[in-house]
């Protein structure tokens, strides 16, 4: 069995038979390079064959993938047929393309099995895939996009004997020339004689400056020529002019509506489908800031289905991301300034508020302040909060012991002291085996006249948000609680219903506390470039055993709102788009 997609996108003129028979292709035999000066009607054939396509396959056989550097081809984003229609505007959808095309071609080779797909049979035969670039010189000529050239060679030589057509336009032949090979079908649209002789290889007559006129090989046999010719020689071609898809009053829009049937439906939100037959996989973008109101629309899942505080949406599959908070009671923000780390903490705090309403809140602060907006918001609203930013004169009182009365004495504590003290009084006796501490904090009293903590094991849920810099610092005071105190109140977080929040984890520089510290994360959040994150202070965290390279190759850089998600457990590092919350709005109201 041998199969074909025919498409018939314009007419030749072939003097030598005295014919002008149609212009063919068929996409199982050749991939298509279109070249052409400026307005010369590259687009419009991009256009003429999607269409093309939409009306002799269908959802069943066939997926488009547009890349658009042109940026002339968004009408197309919803169309039955498109898979997925990425512009350059993030270089994420550049590298997900190449991603999700590998791992078809990957699936394609392993279900034809040796076989060539238009000498499959049809019921063992993936679906075929069409993959268009507009604009090929701005994907060549952009460093960022460097490594993917490679990818893209070899989806050019493997793809068409496994179900992927390439087709690309350009506007000069610098860069592209190797990729020909590849290219059994060729078109090039006025262009100067000198650029018809890099394409074709022979010297070809100037076409005229009119829109779609210029030159094709014959990939496909004309039917009833009588004479011969060279199948793969130049002949001049003047191409069809494609319908507009936005046309509502046009026949091929009447047709696509009713082949694809079109919903129809004036309430439908920009990303909700608008044919009840479609591409089973849709590939979608992002708007620059996902606003909460566009995660509600763009997550594939219901909210009842996803356990956890939902704090965006991952960039491969559109998914939800989501923090269990039951088995995650340690998240880190990694982060460079103002590159979202607020933000993310907004998100965090409002479905912590939502989970456990009864929750309270310690802000552990420093003297950037960064904590006092969330303490006030919350605080307003009825939340229980404490913040600790500063130096401050606290009321002290010990009790009577068997050498001593009971008494007050006031003192100046450092942050660092009172939270130390916020969390003796409330959350954990440091008279056991933190004398040290508490001496610090009251001075030289006997050991036995230290308050009694008032800790509980029936308290409410806490909420320890931790911004200071000092935790970080190597000195004995303030690495003591990621050291010693931070894994004791793990052992009891699960059943005290503790949650600890570092939302910008500075280095380490003690090898054991920050040993320590990396073994206590369950959620890690990074926001910045990944490979370099990782390159930079690796060896620090906890991707300290990850390959830069593989990194490099598997995740482009982040735009503003872009991060990733590590969960540590699970092994499973997510880049993701963050929820924007309207935080000046919270924070000014």
């Amino acid at each position: 069995m041998t199969d074909s997609i025919i498409c018939t996108l314009g007419q030749y003129d072939i003097p030598i038979i005295q014919m002008q028979p149609p212009f063919k292709v068929d996409l199982l035999d050749s991939n298509i390079a279109v070249f052409g000066a400026s307005m010369n009607g590259k687009t419009n054939f991009l256009r003429l064959l999607i269409n093309i396509l939409h009306k002799i396959r269908n959802e069943k056989n066939e997926q488009i993938f547009i890349l658009d550097f042109g940026g002339a081809l968004s009408a197309y984003e919803k169309a039955p047929l498109i898979s997925a229609y990425f512009d350059n505007s993030n270089e994420e959808y550049v590298k997900r393309t190449f991603k999700i095309l590998e791992s078809i071609l990957s699936d394609n080779t392993k279900k034809l099995d040796g076989k060539i797909f238009r000498n499959c049979e049809e019921d063992k035969r993936p679906i075929h895939t069409t993959f268009i670039i507009d604009n090929l010189n701005a994907f060549i000529d952009e460093d960022r996009y460097y490594s993917y050239q490679e990818k893209f060679g070899r989806l050019c030589r493997e793809g068409s004997s496994k179900g992927i057509s390439i087709v690309f336009t350009a506007t000069d032949t610098k860069g592209i020339l190797s990729y020909l090979l590849s290219f059994k079908q060729k078109i090039a649209l006025n262009l100067p004689i000198d650029k018809y002789t890099d394409i074709f290889n022979m010297k070809v007559e100037a076409a005229g400056n009119i829109p779609g006129r210029g030159y094709a090989n014959v990939t496909v046999q004309p039917e009833g020529v009588t004479g011969t010719f060279q199948m793969n020689n130049p002949y001049e071609v003047q191409c069809f002019l494609a319908e507009d898809i936005e046309d509502m009053d046009s026949k091929f829009v009447f047709n696509l509506n009713r082949k694809y049937e079109n919903v129809e439906n004036a309430a439908l939100n920009e990303y909700e489908e608008k044919y009840l037959k479609h591409v089973a996989t849709r590939y979608k973008t992002f708007p620059q800031e996902l606003k909460r109101v566009d995660y509600e629309q763009l997550k594939e899942l219901d909210s009842n289905s996803i356990k956890g505080i939902e704090v965006g949406l991952d960039y491969v599959k559109c998914e939800p991301v989501a923090i269990d908070l039951d088995n995650s009671r340690v998240v880190a923000i990694y982060g460079k300034k103002e590159f979202g780390k607020t933000n993310l903490l907004c998100t965090l705090l409002e479905g912590i508020s939502k989970e456990l309403p009864r929750a309270k809140y310690i802000f552990f602060d420093d003297g950037r302040k960064q904590l006092t907006p969330f303490y006030e918001y919350y605080s307003k609203n009825g939340f229980r909060c404490e913040v600790i930013n500063q130096f401050k004169e606290i009321d002290l009182k010990y009790e009577a012991g068997e050498y001593g009365e009971a008494g007050f004495l006031k003192k100046k504590l450092s942050p660092i002291q009172q939270f130390y003290l916020k969390i003796h009084e409330e959350y954990m006796d440091l008279s056991d085996n933190y004398l040290d501490i508490l001496e610090g904090i009251y001075g030289r009293i006997n050991d036995d006249q230290f308050p009694k903590s008032r800790n509980s094991a029936n308290s409410e849920p806490t909420v320890f948000i931790i911004q200071s810099k000092s935790i970080y610092i190597n000195s004995k005071i303030n690495s003591e609680f990621i050291h010693y105190l931070l894994p004791e109140l793990l052992d009891v977080a699960e059943d005290r219903n503790f949650i600890f929040i570092f939302t910008d984890v500075k280095k380490i520089t003690d090898v054991e506390v920050n040993s320590i510290f990396n073994s206590s994360l369950k959620s890690i959040f990074v926001l910045d470039n990944i490979a370099e994150f990782a390159s930079e202070r690796g060896s620090k965290t906890v991707f300290g055993d990850m390959d830069i390279k593989s990194l490099k190759e598997d995740y482009a850089k982040c735009e503003l709102g872009d991060g990733y998600y590590y969960d540590v457990e699970a092994d499973s590092l997510k880049k993701i788009k963050f929820i924007k919350n309207d935080w000046e709005d919270v924070r000014y109201e």
